[in-house]
C-alpha cells in the first residue's frame, strides 16, 4: 500500500477543518492505480463522516486554474468586507481571518453555487463541446485508463472536507478555466452523470476527472455508460470497445475535462 504522510496542524491558531480543507494528507510512494485508491478508501475510514479529495494530477497547474475558475461570475466570492480597515493583507491578522472565517464561506460558497438549479447544466448540453477530439485525443483517454498517471515520487494532495454528497466534493477545488475546456459546472454534470452508473467521484486535477468503482456498479448497464461517454467524446465504435474492456476490467475511470488530452500521452502526470 502507498504511503500515506499526514500534515499534523501545526499553528493551533488555524481550525482544524481549515487544516484538513487546505492539505489534510499526502499520499506518496505510489506504485499502482491498486495503492492509490486503497491509500483513499483506507482516508475516508479515517475522516467520515467527511468526505475525501485527491488532487490528481499536476498539483500547481490545478490549483492556478481552479483560482481563475473561481473568479467567474458564477463562483465569485467577494471576501473583501472582511479584510476592511486591514492594510497589510500579508499580515498575521490577515491570515488567521481568511483561514478561519474567509475559506469555509468561500466552500460554502461553492457548494451552493454548484447546487443552484439555475446553474445546473444537463448532461446532453455537453455533446458539442469535445467533438473536436482527434484520434490522438481518443487513444489519450485509452491511455489514462491503461496507465498509472503518476510518477513513483509523485505526492498525490489531500483535501478533507464535510460537503453533503460525494460530487459536492468538486466545491473543494472547482475547475474548468479554459473556454475551450469543461467549465466547473459542466464538469459537476458529468459528475453526477458518471455516478449514476455506480462510480464515487474521488477527485481531479487540471486536465482529469477520477472516479472509483462502488458496489452499486452494475456490468449490465455499461453500453448505457459507453453511449453516454460517446455523447461527450467523439469515440468511434473500436474506441467505444477498448473502453468498455477497461472500465468492465479495472475498479476506477478517468476522463479528461482538457481541450487536447492527448499532449500526456506517454508522460507522467507529476
Amino acid at each position: 500500500m502507498a504511503k500515506i504522510k499526514l500534515n499534523i496542524r501545526q499553528d493551533e491558531q488555524i481550525d482544524l477543518d481549515v487544516h484538513q480543507f487546505n492539505h489534510y494528507a499526502d499520499i506518496v510512494e505510489i506504485q499502482s492505480w491498486a495503492e492509490l485508491l486503497e491509500s483513499y478508501l483506507a482516508l475516508k475510514q479515517d475522516v467520515k463522516p467527511k468526505k475525501v479529495f485527491l488532487v490528481l494530477d499536476d498539483r500547481s497547474q490545478a490549483e492556478y486554474t481552479s483560482m481563475h475558475a473561481q473568479l467567474g461570475d458564477q463562483l465569485y466570492f467577494d471576501d473583501s468586507q472582511y479584510f476592511a480597515g486591514i492594510e497589510d493583507i500579508g499580515s498575521r491578522e490577515s491570515q488567521l481571518i481568511e483561514s478561519n472565517i474567509v475559506t469555509p464561506l468561500r466552500l460554502q460558497h461553492y457548494v451552493q453555487q454548484l447546487s443552484h438549479l439555475d446553474h445546473q447544466r444537463s448532461f446532453a448540453s455537453l455533446a458539442e463541446k469535445m467533438q473536436h477530439y482527434d484520434q490522438s485525443d481518443l487513444e489519450a483517454l485509452i491511455y489514462f485508463n491503461q496507465n498509472l498517471l503518476i510518477s513513483s515520487n509523485t505526492e498525490i494532495m489531500v483535501k478533507v472536507a464535510a460537503v453533503e454528497t460525494e460530487a459536492l466534493k468538486l466545491a473543494m477545488l472547482p475547475n474548468g478555466y479554459f473556454s475551450c475546456d469543461f467549465d466547473p459546472f459542466e464538469n459537476f454534470a458529468i459528475i453526477q452523470q458518471i455516478q449514476h452508473y455506480g462510480f464515487e467521484f474521488i477527485g481531479l486535477g487540471a486536465s482529469l476527472l477520477g472516479w472509483i468503482k462502488t458496489p452499486d456498479f452494475k456490468a449490465d448497464k455499461i453500453e448505457d455508460l459507453i453511449q453516454d461517454l460517446a455523447l461527450i467524446y467523439p469515440l468511434d465504435s473500436i474506441h467505444q470497445e477498448k473502453m468498455k474492456a477497461l472500465i468492465l476490467e479495472n475498479n476506477y475511470l478517468i476522463l479528461p475535462y482538457s481541450e487536447s488530452p492527448q499532449e500526456y500521452l506517454g508522460y507522467d502526470l507529476s
